[in-house]
């Protein structure tokens, strides 16, 4: 820009700049943000009726959020995802407010619980999807535990030896009645892992995480295996075909990949798709009509080998068609909440109590269309402005940025810079899985959608609920 003066100049210039004035906020929207992430953290307040910042607090705990409210009564109705602190700090502050549990927020913790149940039945997804080596010429799978222990030269894998000794190890202190801390601290692990020794019944368990890591060559097995009995045993002409499809592997992948079918150990059918915890938690909680022909008959499968399996899809599927369709007649939520607690998995027990606390806000969350979309669409103009100011000043210099109205830099598009929530595609993209964030089974009312909240005398129907 060609401006003679100092950078502590052109800071002390933008905390002169005067704030907006905020008007009554009637429609809050609350979520949190990290400053500096995993330790500290402030929470951003939008009004719901414009989409606009209306202030910014410096931490997310309950009191502050509490004292913030009692200065301002005039909200009616707080939108926020189900943290405790916010939950706390609006009844607290704003017991009068209506509070509305964000839906997304709910699809998500619903596939937090599924994953937690398909990791801990890990185990069933090697009986029901067995690969070509494990089965003999008429057709059976053979048991071979001894296989996946080895490394690719034969040879024991240290890793499957620690951890059937630090197994034994914690067994027996249990048994002696050592305490989970005297554990920890006498062996040198941290008090998860020997939790997580202390609740395995068998090494096994633990060693089916670690011998059946996914890799990338995984989803091109089939490929290769048929590439090979058409007769091209290349494995550099291989590995150029299947990175032509996507694969972002080496050559030295497919070379270990191969090895057994240089060695004469040729598989006569074909291998089938490896399954990982993520894969099935995505048919889970998919539509089931969105799932291939494939995909239904191995989830078929997996619920014939596992009950739990089969109960967990029934609860999870029940549960995301309300919450998306908006059915709350005939005590729907009051009915899966019992249904849950009476043969449910554990982890769907624990987030069936956790909506039992919240019932209000998920049942209001299952009647008007509020939804947390502008206020996920702020907190990302946060991490763009975060980047642009990185290491230059404090949350003061932050806190005015974000309540700042952005200012357009094109003339053919003046409304670029304007806060939007979260579209609507990229909503049900991200609902389904913690992780990869795959397309979920549901379709309802996006975050991004535009307008005030409305409260519907009756459940929204398919139609009404927009786009998925």
């Amino acid at each position: 820009m060609a401006i003679g003066t100092r950078k502590d100049t052109l800071l002390r210039l933008i905390r002169a700049l005067p704030l907006p004035s905020s008007g009554p906020v009637p429609l809050l929207g609350v979520d949190e943000f990290a400053v500096r992430r995993g330790r500290n953290y402030a929470t951003i307040l939008i009004d719901m009726s414009t989409h606009r910042p209306d202030d910014v607090l410096a931490d997310r705990v309950a009191n502050t959020f509490t004292s913030w409210l009692r200065d301002h009564p005039e909200v009616r109705m707080i939108c926020r995802d189900r943290a405790g602190s916010f939950h706390d700090g609006a009844r607290a502050g704003a017991p009068r407010a209506r509070q509305v549990a964000d839906a997304w927020h709910l699809l998500h913790n619903l596939a937090e619980a599924v994953e937690r149940v398909v990791g801990r039945h890990r185990a069933v997804l090697r009986e029901g999807l067995t690969s070509y080596d494990d089965r003999t010429e008429d057709g059976q799978t053979r048991e071979n535990p001894g296989r996946a222990e080895l490394d690719i030269h034969g040879r024991p894998r240290p890793l499957v030896a620690r951890t059937r000794e630090r197994h034994q190890q914690v067994h027996e202190r249990i048994e002696r009645g050592d305490s989970l801390r005297a554990i920890a601290r006498d062996l040198h692990l941290s008090r998860g892992t020997v939790n997580r020794f202390a609740r395995a019944a068998d090494a096994t368990e633990l060693l089916l995480a670690a011998t059946h890591r996914p890799t990338l060559i995984d989803d091109y097995r089939l490929c290769l295996h048929h590439r090979w009995m058409e007769g091209c045993t290349n494995a550099s002409a291989l590995a150029r075909e299947i990175q032509q499809l996507g694969y972002r592997g080496d050559v030295n992948t497919v070379r270990r990949h191969l090895k057994p079918y240089r060695n004469g150990t040729i598989p006569q059918t074909a291998p089938l798709p490896h399954m990982t915890v993520r894969r099935v938690t995505g048919w889970i909680t998919r539509r089931p009509e969105h799932l291939t022909d494939t995909e239904r008959k191995y989830l078929t499968e997996l619920c014939e080998h596992s009950p739990a399996l089969a109960t967990t899809t029934t609860y999870a599927r029940r549960l995301a068609l309300m919450v998306s369709e908006r059915r709350s007649e005939h005590l729907a939520l009051d009915v899966w909440t019992a249904d849950v607690r009476l043969d449910g998995q554990r982890e769907l027990r624990t987030l069936a109590n956790g909506m039992r606390r919240d019932h209000a806000a998920i049942q209001a969350a299952l009647t008007t269309t509020c939804t947390s979309g502008a206020v996920e669409g702020n907190v990302t103009r946060i991490k763009l402005l975060k980047r642009q100011m990185y290491g230059r000043a404090n949350f003061d210099h932050l806190r005015r940025r974000i309540l700042l109205p952005p200012r357009s830099t094109s003339r053919r598009h003046p409304q670029r810079s304007r806060v939007r929530g979260v579209s609507g595609k990229a909503w049900w993209r991200s609902a389904a899985s913690p992780g990869r964030r795959s397309p979920a089974m549901l379709r309802g009312q996006g975050p991004g959608r535009p307008g005030v909240c409305t409260t519907a005398a009756s459940p929204l129907r398919p139609a009404e609920a927009g786009p998925g």
